[in-house]
């Protein structure tokens, strides 16, 4: 994997841009968010559930409780994220809700000594702190608005939260599961868990207009099949902290969509956190010294 080092970020910058649509999609589907939740997982399973099947035949791995549950509580934690996520953007704005949902990589740095063993380097907490204050720049003007975003700001926070937990626990399982086993699980198991909160508040299953279904699919077809299965993938290879950094570029590529999409134009206080963004995420990925030197001994011998 030496030779490849850079795959896995390759991969995370992909599944970036796909899960950089889901706020924009999300604001065009007029349904509940359980509703929008629950299908779009409902759709995604479908075929890597298929897919799971077929390479458990060809290739049997052992199921265990001790390997199942921890996926199964993955599950309960991407289902929680998307509940209170996709609430939050029908309460705040589209930047605001994408920017305080990315604070993840905070509750990432805080837990991750303590829970995965992942030392946290200090030029990572550097780099975290710049990416923070981009962050907050990039939401600054909305402080004061009123009220009324208090709501939806508490659900992108606690979304944020649930992410944070969902990637830990992926990062914990990946090495030694399959990428597409654990999907296979985490995806079906999420919509499960989703369509059962769906009955519970008595959210209507059908009657939405076809636009909505359309935004649901895609939902499901891009953030979903390609974005979160490739930070999945990336888990295998890169620390928890990593991988939320990294998602913190979808801010960015969110702000970017909704000036095109949704004529919601970036501000220059957008901007100017926007590249400190970038900067921190940057700080955070770069290969150092220390781990570069390995692979020019290799090539040079």
């Amino acid at each position: 994997m030496q030779e490849r080092r850079w795959l896995p970020y390759a991969v995370m910058l992909v599944g970036v841009s796909a899960i950089s649509w889901s706020a924009i999609l999300i604001r065009e589907a007029e349904a509940p968010a359980l509703i929008i939740a629950s299908y779009r997982l409902v759709l995604a399973s479908i075929p890597v559930g298929a897919l799971a099947v077929i390479q458990h035949r060809r290739a049997p791995e052992p199921v265990t409780l001790s390997s199942t549950w921890p996926m199964l509580l993955s599950a309960a934690f991407l289902a929680a994220h998307f509940g209170f996520w996709i609430s939050s953007l029908q309460h705040t704005s589209v930047v605001t809700s994408v920017v305080l949902v990315a604070t993840q990589p905070l509750y990432v740095a805080l837990a991750s000594p303590l829970l995965l063993r992942e030392k946290v380097e200090p030029y990572v907490w550097a780099a975290l702190l710049i990416a923070a204050i981009g962050a907050a720049t990039m939401v600054a003007e909305d402080v004061g608005e009123g009220l009324g975003t208090l709501a939806g700001d508490a659900y992108a926070i606690l979304g944020g939260m649930f992410a944070a937990a969902y990637l830990m626990v992926g990062r914990r399982v990946r090495p030694e599961v399959s990428w597409l086993r654990y999907i296979g699980i985490v995806y079906p198991a999420t919509a499960v868990l989703l369509l059962v909160a769906t009955l519970i508040a008595g959210d209507a299953l059908t009657g939405y207009s076809m636009k909505t279904y359309l935004m649901i699919a895609l939902l499901a077809l891009g953030p979903q099949l390609i974005g979160h299965s490739a930070i999945n993938y990336s888990l295998a290879y890169l620390s928890a902290v990593v991988v939320a950094m990294m998602i913190l570029l979808e801010p960015l590529g969110t702000t970017a969509l909704a000036a095109v999409i949704l004529d919601e134009r970036p501000t220059t206080f957008e901007l100017l956190g926007g590249a400190l963004v970038v900067v921190g995420v940057y700080l955070a990925i770069r290969p150092r010294p220390e781990e570069r030197l390995p692979v020019e001994i290799a090539a040079a011998d």
